[in-house]
């Protein structure tokens, strides 16, 4: 299995972002657009992993949620990774609730650490996923892309749980299924 822990976003801000996005001046983009059904923030991705950890991913999780109080979120500037001149990635940053975020996601590492998941090595950045860029942008593209706003006050969310996702990939995308979900606070 496929699995990853994710804070799904709530459907306004799916809205709100696949305006933002649709608004983008560009035909036939060197991208492919994530489905706004499948918006959400990374916290941990696990990989292929055997069905018999569920239990136990479960209860690292459950712990993780317990010791966490529900936060505000919201998304802000349209950035690129790693950089608009080599972007493999478009993404909207969260703003505030990003420390909520990173704690979240750092306290799950370490829970997830004890059963054998290795800690990621990159500083986690909590940002929403739009796209995956195959091909290096024209110059002219970049140019239009470092100019979309951001979403400064209009995409706001109250984080109240995480879930573990299970993804099945396809010649048409990944498919996401929830498997779980951990209410923050308990």
């Amino acid at each position: 299995m496929r699995l990853f822990f994710a804070v799904p976003v709530a459907e306004s801000v799916r809205a709100t972002v696949g305006e933002a996005v649709g608004g983008i001046p560009i035909d036939d983009p060197p991208w492919r657009w994530i489905p706004p059904g499948n918006y959400h923030i990374t916290l941990k991705f696990l990989g292929e992993v055997e069905e018999v950890m569920l239990p136990r991913l479960v209860d690292a999780a459950t712990r993780t949620a317990a010791s966490t109080a529900p936060f505000e979120l919201s998304f802000g500037h349209f950035g690129a990774f790693p950089s608009f001149g080599r972007a493999r990635v478009l993404f909207y940053a969260a703003e505030r609730g990003s420390e909520e975020l990173a704690s979240l996601s750092g306290r799950l590492e370490a829970e997830l650490e004890r059963l054998g998941f290795e800690r990621e090595r990159r500083k986690f950045r909590a940002h929403l996923t739009l796209a995956r860029v195959r091909n290096r942008l024209p110059a002219e593209t970049r140019m239009i892309l470092e100019s979309v706003p951001g979403l400064e006050g209009r995409a706001l969310h109250t984080v109240e749980r995480f879930v573990l996702m299970q993804s099945t990939l396809s010649r048409s995308g990944a498919r996401y299924d929830e498997l779980a979900s951990f209410p923050l606070g308990g």
